[in-house]
């Protein structure tokens, strides 16, 4: 094999590598942000999703967990806000029927979301897994 031959397999091995390396860190950097999210607690987790809304990703594998895993969470946030209502409409002693019945349209709301956040969640984590597995160093 010519010496020219040997340079250009020798740099394109390193190209493979340099793209490796920063899917690698890309990966790790998205999976952090998920990791916050996913460990902080209820109260926390609407500026921490805004915050990996705000991640950005070029690769594909990457993008689609991110975006995967903010719908998840975007979901549990919403779940968490309707539960919120309804406890609110509930507290207030003179809100009569009309506020009864928003209650249950906004607890019925809160366990849609929380439902199709629990399927999110979990295809999150089994995603953001494989990933893992797939490009870590």
């Amino acid at each position: 094999m010519s010496r020219a031959a040997l340079v250009c397999l020798a740099l394109c091995a390193a190209c493979r590598s340099q793209e490796s390396r920063a899917l690698e860190a890309e990966s790790a950097r998205v999976g952090r942000s998920i990791d916050e999210v996913r460990n902080a607690p209820n109260a926390g987790k609407a500026p921490l999703l805004r915050a990996l809304e705000a991640e950005a990703c070029e690769h594909p594998a990457v993008c689609e967990m991110k975006s995967l895993c903010v719908r998840a969470y975007s979901r549990h946030v919403e779940s968490l806000e309707a539960s919120a209502r309804a406890k609110s409409l509930l507290a207030t002693p003179d809100g009569g029927s009309d506020a009864a019945l928003a209650a249950a349209s906004a607890v019925n709301q809160a366990e849609a979301a929380l439902g199709e956040a629990q399927r999110l969640t979990e295809a999150c984590a089994a995603g953001q897994g494989e990933l893992r597995r797939k490009h870590s160093p």
